[in-house]
């Protein structure tokens, strides 16, 4: 019988809050720069995720491939 891996799927509505509650724990006050798109702060970049913009996606794009390397570079260390 043939074995079936199943990865747990993963709702794009969660994907959203989770970026959102990483962007909650940046200090208040900062700004983050988004190359030639400007400077966020902490309130715009959520509320830029939660509208779905085209910075919004951007944000979301940079914290997932920051916790997939996150994981990748975790994994290989508890492997050695």
């Amino acid at each position: 019988m043939k074995k079936i891996d199943k990865k747990p799927t993963v709702s794009s509505e969660e994907i959203r809050q989770l970026v959102v509650a990483r962007l909650r724990s940046f200090p208040s006050g900062k700004k983050l720069s988004i190359g030639s798109d400007g400077e966020f702060s902490k309130d715009e970049l959520i509320a830029r995720v939660n509208e779905g913009d085209s910075i919004g996606k951007k944000i979301i794009e940079i914290q997932l491939s920051y916790l997939r390397s996150f994981k990748e570079d975790t994994s290989s260390w508890l492997e050695a």
